[in-house]
């Protein structure tokens, strides 16, 4: 089944980036001093400490704001997965600090939610085919989570939940009134987190779970479509830079 998803996924991806360069002949880039909203889809890549590398199929929406070389990205993008396994490891403690139980939590996710803005350059005006480069931030948390310690998920949920920062590179197409494009995104890793819930009053007990959830950095490829709303700005004249 999984292998099935992720040849889906590649065979749409693939379709979609075939498919733009040959409309970028109409006219390239978007237009400076406007809005643009669309969709993505594509594909996210990461590590786990317990299956490795992992492919999940994402899709998602953005807004886009022009300036004359620069814009400004939101995005919201959810990647589909099945049981993904990930392990921590817990500490229970008493009052004084004592370690009472330690160990490692074995739980699955099945989603991953990242939201993020970032700043684009575009450095090169080309008539057909115009490039874009950036940097931004954000933040991401998995979805779908087992029952861990908690019946809730909400440890698993917290572990996970964190900032990133990203870097971002790809091309835009002119597709009559749509602007096509293809990217590359990648971000920081995870890193160590830790979240306590005391689980006894008395005498008292608290469990710390820790760790990493996922090994270094996440990987995106994705394109997709995105449609102008019009000026930003009263002054602004559409046609590029």
């Amino acid at each position: 089944m999984r292998i099935l998803k992720q040849s889906l996924a590649l065979a749409a991806l693939g379709s979609l980036l075939v498919l733009a360069p040959a409309a970028a002949q109409q006219q390239g880039g978007t237009g400076a001093f406007k809005w643009y909203v669309g969709g993505q889809g594509g594909l996210i890549s990461f590590r786990t400490n317990v299956e490795g590398r992992e492919i999940m199929p994402a899709a998602g929406a953005h807004l886009l704001v022009t300036a004359k070389r620069t814009a400004l990205l939101l995005e919201v993008e959810h990647g589909f997965g099945s049981d993904e396994a990930t392990t921590t490891a817990f500490q229970v403690t008493d009052a004084n600090g004592n370690v009472v139980s330690s160990g490692t939590t074995a739980w699955t996710f099945q989603g991953i939610q990242r939201y993020s803005a970032a700043l684009l350059a575009y450095p090169i005006r080309n008539p057909n085919i115009q490039p874009f480069i950036g940097i931004g931030v954000g933040i991401m948390h998995t979805t779908g989570n087992s029952q861990g310690p908690f019946a809730d998920g909400s440890v698993e949920e917290d572990l996970s939940s964190s900032g990133f920062g990203m870097a971002i590179a790809g091309l835009e197409f002119r597709v009559g009134p749509f602007s096509a494009f293809g990217q590359y995104q990648i971000t920081t890793k995870q890193g160590f987190k830790s979240v306590s819930n005391v689980i006894q009053a008395s005498p008292e007990l608290t469990r710390t779970d820790f760790g990493e959830w996922t090994m270094g950095a996440f990987h995106t490829v994705s394109g997709g479509l995105r449609f102008s709303l019009g000026g930003s700005k009263e002054s602004g004249q559409a046609g590029g830079y």
